[in-house]
């Protein structure tokens, strides 16, 4: 595990966070980083749920609301285009941290929604955008498309123009 960066601009609230989860997960954490005082970890796809679910439950750091759940698209990043980012927050602790993971192409990911039953509309969209498919969700249908719409429109390759799901698109000067 990589050390954090800036780890001198943390609070004592998040030293504490980083010192628990170090301490738990180790070299698990694949890496670590700080920007303006927000702590972020790359865990493994495997590792997700366990992480996630141990940021919750654990007394010393008890992020007991999931802000948000989201995916990101990196095509240059050939062996792992997909990040899916959770942004947690510790009420009582009020402190802020991130948890990211990355995917290949076709990777899966556990839902959290037994975490945090708020994730259901956050991976829903996170699928429907980018194709990040999570095992066990209850309810994976379209929130924002049409429901014959085939892509993925949050994909960086996405087209802007020409036949697109089945449907034409047309750029803002009226051409195909």
């Amino acid at each position: 595990m990589a050390a954090a960066k800036n780890i001198d601009e943390l609070s004592p609230a998040h030293k504490q966070v980083a010192s628990h989860l170090q301490g738990k997960f180790g070299k698990r954490l694949l890496e670590t980083s700080s920007f303006r005082g927000d702590l972020t970890y790359v865990v493994s796809p495997q590792d997700w749920l366990e992480v996630l679910t141990y940021c919750r439950d654990a007394e010393e750091l008890r992020f007991d609301r999931l802000d948000s759940l989201l995916g990101n698209h990196f095509p240059e990043r050939e062996d792992q285009p997909f990040e899916v980012i959770a942004h947690l927050v510790s009420i009582p602790h009020t402190t802020r941290i991130r948890i990211k993971t990355r995917l290949a192409e076709g990777e899966t990911l556990p839902t959290v929604t037994g975490v945090w039953p708020s994730a259901s509309f956050d991976e829903r969209e996170t699928w429907e955008m980018f194709g990040v498919v999570f095992e066990g969700h209850p309810n994976l249908t379209r929130l924002l498309t049409v429901p014959d719409f085939d892509g993925y429109p949050l994909r960086k390759d996405f087209p802007l123009q020409g036949r697109v799901g089945g449907r034409i698109r047309w750029n803002f000067k009226g051409e195909i």
